[in-house]
């Protein structure tokens, strides 16, 4: 036999048709994990913003994106963490890379750069740092909202100032029980506002200077001529208001709402269309689905809010000259309003109580006829003071809603927009048989397709 010349055995072997058969086999099978492999290459490059879990949870809220997609400075966001645990928060902070080419993202161990780590005063692990030029701000915790609500405060600086109107028996700011507004008040304050009180009972009661915002929420006495007459001057002169009313509204107050456009006459409406049902309320919790063209309802499409125990909210006949108003908010056709505010139980009179829809929301502004130069003064009417309470406010988007207001207030109108949600918690609770069962399918399920696998090769073979 030559010294070049193949046996004739492992020749006959390879040219065989087994032969041929596993070669075209691996052939295709290359073939497959090279195309698998493009692919994904392909999808890490261009479409890394595909998220096909249910709850979104591999993308950013709309205000989020609204935000970045608006950044005029470059923006440094870093994670101060063990390395080992840098891929704890990857996913989420690359996200604000990707929509944004202005933002930077860099992962610190503050053990091995403990001099960065003192530059930004970092003291724990799993810290998040924004910056951008000689300024920064720590985040309170590591979830979307916090980051962009750090991201906020970074961008905006100094917070405005909400005041609070107190003497009334107005809703308590620190109270945190149910019909309390400590969840409000939190609310504006991880949004980049400074909430504090004021009284008007004073010989010449005046709405401090620096008040971005004015609210009354939900007087349960009457304000006093010289208090109505500064918030009137205050809303003249340019200042911003939100009334929270419901169907006991104080007449001094009525009166001053109705020169603003806002017909607030106590009435209570009733939702008889059974929606509320499946939120679990009442006849006299409507719910709001249907909202006008307004900068505050621009992306509440489709979004539920409830307004418990309210008055309708209807445009006024006394309108003083310069003020405009908007009703943006309505409930569903079957609902209506009754007069009788204090009966135990009302019944629909028709010609008598107002038939839906009907509005519980309005935005108005006020601009004096005589001067075109003149500040423009707005304010925003809910006929529900419950709406923004503790009990109230984390449904569906009733914080959004109030947070939007409070925006176009304060003419921050880049933070409208539907905000980062609380993560939903989608876990499976198994019991103990029926983990059992799991185990039996992971484990013995696929054994018996590869026992029954050998049991065939081995059956050839002989």
């Amino acid at each position: 036999m030559e010294k070049n010349e193949m046996p004739q055995g492992l020749k006959s072997h390879l040219t065989s048709r087994q032969a041929k058969y596993g070669l075209n086999t691996l052939i295709y099978s290359l073939v497959a994990l090279a195309i698998v492999v493009a692919v994904n290459l392909i999808a890490k490059q261009f479409v890394r913003q595909l998220d096909l879990t249910a709850n979104q949870r591999y993308s950013l809220s709309q205000q989020t994106a609204n935000i970045l997609s608006g950044l005029d400075r470059d923006v440094e966001l870093l994670y101060f963490d063990r390395r080992a645990n840098f891929g704890n928060l990857r996913d989420l902070l690359e996200q604000y890379s990707v929509l944004s080419r202005r933002v930077k993202v860099s992962y610190v161990d503050p053990d091995q750069e403990p001099g960065k780590a003192n530059q930004y005063n970092v003291k724990t692990y799993g810290t998040v740092i924004l910056a951008a030029g000689d300024r920064n701000e720590q985040a309170k915790g590591v979830e979307e909202g916090d980051i962009t609500n750090t991201l906020i405060r970074l961008l905006k600086g100094e917070a405005k100032l909400i005041y609070f109107l107190e003497g009334h028996g107005e809703r308590d700011l620190e109270s945190n029980e149910r019909l309390g507004l400590s969840e409000a008040k939190t609310a504006l304050e991880e949004s980049n506002y400074q909430v504090q009180t004021v009284s008007l009972l004073e010989e010449s009661p005046q709405v401090p200077e620096d008040a971005s915002v004015l609210v009354v929420a939900g007087p349960q006495n009457d304000l006093l001529e010289p208090e109505i007459d500064a918030i009137r001057e205050y809303i003249q002169g340019g200042g911003r208001a939100f009334f929270l009313v419901n169907p006991h509204t104080p007449p001094n107050l009525t009166a001053l709402l109705a020169e603003f456009g806002a017909d607030v006459q106590n009435t209570l409406v009733v939702d008889t269309s059974g929606i509320g049902r499946l939120f679990g309320t009442d006849e006299l919790m409507p719910l709001v689905m249907q909202y006008e063209d307004h900068p505050i309802t621009k992306d509440l499409a489709n979004v539920a809010t409830l307004f418990p125990f309210a008055c309708a909210v209807q445009s006024s006949s006394d309108a003083m000259p310069g003020a405009q108003f908007q009703l943006i908010a309505r409930t569903t056709a079957n609902s209506w309003a009754t007069t009788q505010v204090r009966a135990t139980e009302v019944s629909f009179r028709e010609g008598v109580d107002l038939e839906g829809p009907l509005a519980l929301m309005g935005a108005g502004t006020y601009k004096p006829l005589a001067s075109e130069n003149g500040e423009e003064g707005r304010i925003v009417v809910a006929g529900s003071t419950d709406m923004v309470a503790n009990s109230i406010l984390g449904f569906n988007g009733n914080r959004d809603l109030f947070l939007n207001a409070m925006s176009w207030l304060a003419s921050d109108e880049d933070l409208i927009s539907i905000r980062p949600r609380d993560p939903e918690d989608r876990r499976v609770d198994l019991s103990s048989s029926q983990m059992d069962f799991v185990w039996l399918c992971m484990f013995a399920v696929p054994l018996a397709i590869v026992l029954g696998g050998f049991g065939v090769w081995w059956k050839r073979r002989g």
